[in-house]
């Protein structure tokens, strides 16, 4: 039996596999979590007060003799709880690199590696990071009018610490997978959004204003020749993960962002790897496994957009057109939909999701646009 955090497409896989699978409520309101949607594809949901309670959890996994975990919540290095059991997932000091951000800069920076230039004082423009992410102070903030830099006045200073904004820029992902002290690099991609004002505002989410594109070959060689140094240091730090490294590439040079320590980064973009395979990656140190099956960025990756909140979303094209299953649905009052967990990213309720493939006919677009309230910029 299998239990799992997030990683939506590997549960999938265990599912069909065989295997037994659970998934955590992570949704404040217990009801809006994905139920129905995980329940069709084989995985249960653990209740809300079981998720959030580690003596709960810890008894849980014992009364259903779960034999491995596969945790990427960063903030909790569930290793520690010391069951005989699998382990799949950050170590306290790999899951610093997403929630110690100052810390994960520094040590970036030691490798050689461009990072942003540190300032005195929030200016404008800037992006102001916390130094150590929790419930309450986990956003980045980009600051391009002084409307924004003002808005940050209740922080304090020993809390946060401010860079250059490296803009114009080309943002870069890079798609990674450690285990066994090793790395697999899947994939690495440009990604650029409509505008800054909209994030720093908070007025949107990211799948809503976000486009995806092939690098050039030279900035494809930039990001590859950093990423490569980062990863030697990210894969010697322990734990079997997956996660992205985020770049910015001005002038000819590639600039540290932040490392996403978690799989679902990308929207639980498809792996291309069965649940027993994924299994052997990431028991077995073979992350090559899940970096091979996609090591290049020629799949397609589309962004689709409800017109309401509540649009109705034409699942079954999916099994049509052989295209693999999106993530951030739910089957609401017997259609499937958003899921209420996410809408709340929004002042409109409206939140896109990600859809990927190796290829996505074009007839697949045009039909969920002909005949649905969703459309797929591209």
């Amino acid at each position: 039996m299998d239990f799992g955090l997030s990683s939506f497409h590997n549960l999938i896989e265990l599912a069909k596999d065989g295997h037994k699978v659970w998934v955590t409520n992570t949704a404040e309101v217990e009801s809006d979590a994905p139920i129905e949607y995980y329940k069709s594809l084989g995985i249960t949901i653990v209740d809300f007060e079981t998720s959030c309670r580690e003596s709960l959890l810890r008894k849980w996994i014992v009364d259903n003799a779960i034999d491995t975990i596969i945790n990427e919540n960063p903030r909790w290095p569930i290793k520690e709880m010391e069951l005989e059991l699998d382990y799949i997932g950050l170590n306290t000091l790999s899951g610093h690199l997403e929630t110690r951000k100052l810390w994960c800069r520094r040590e970036v920076e030691k490798l050689g590696v461009n990072v942003p230039k540190l300032l005195d004082e929030i200016t404008v423009p800037c992006a102001v990071k916390p130094r150590k992410t929790t419930p309450e102070q986990d956003q980045v903030r980009v600051v391009v009018n002084e409307s924004q830099k003002e808005a940050l006045s209740y922080l304090k200073e020993d809390t946060y610490y401010v860079e250059e904004l490296v803009s114009p820029n080309i943002e870069t992902n890079l798609d990674f997978v450690v285990s066994g002290g090793k790395y697999s690099i899947s994939y690495v991609q440009s990604t650029s959004g409509d505008d800054y004002v909209k994030y720093a505002d908070r007025k949107t989410f990211w799948v809503n204003d976000t486009s995806y594109h092939i690098l050039s070959v030279e900035n494809r060689n930039l990001t590859l020749e950093a990423g490569h140094k980062i990863l030697e240091w990210v894969a010697s730090l322990g734990g079997s993960f997956g996660g992205h490294i985020t770049g910015l590439i001005k002038d000819g040079k590639w600039y540290f962002c932040e490392i996403n320590a978690r799989g679902e980064m990308s929207n639980s973009t498809p792996t291309y790897v069965t649940g027993s395979q994924y299994l052997d990656a990431m028991l077995n140190g073979k992350p090559q496994i899940i970096g091979d099956a996609r090591n290049t960025f020629y799949n397609r990756l589309v962004r689709a957009l409800p017109k309401e909140p509540d649009s109705i979303y034409p699942f079954h094209l999916h099994e049509k057109y052989g295209v693999r299953i999106p993530c951030g649905l739910d089957i609401i009052d017997g259609e499937y939909r958003v899921s209420k967990q996410f809408r709340d990213c929004t002042p409109d309720g409206i939140i896109g999701i990600v859809l990927m493939d190796e290829e996505i006919p074009e007839e697949f677009f045009q039909e969920i646009e002909s005949t649905s309230d969703w459309y797929c910029p591209r």
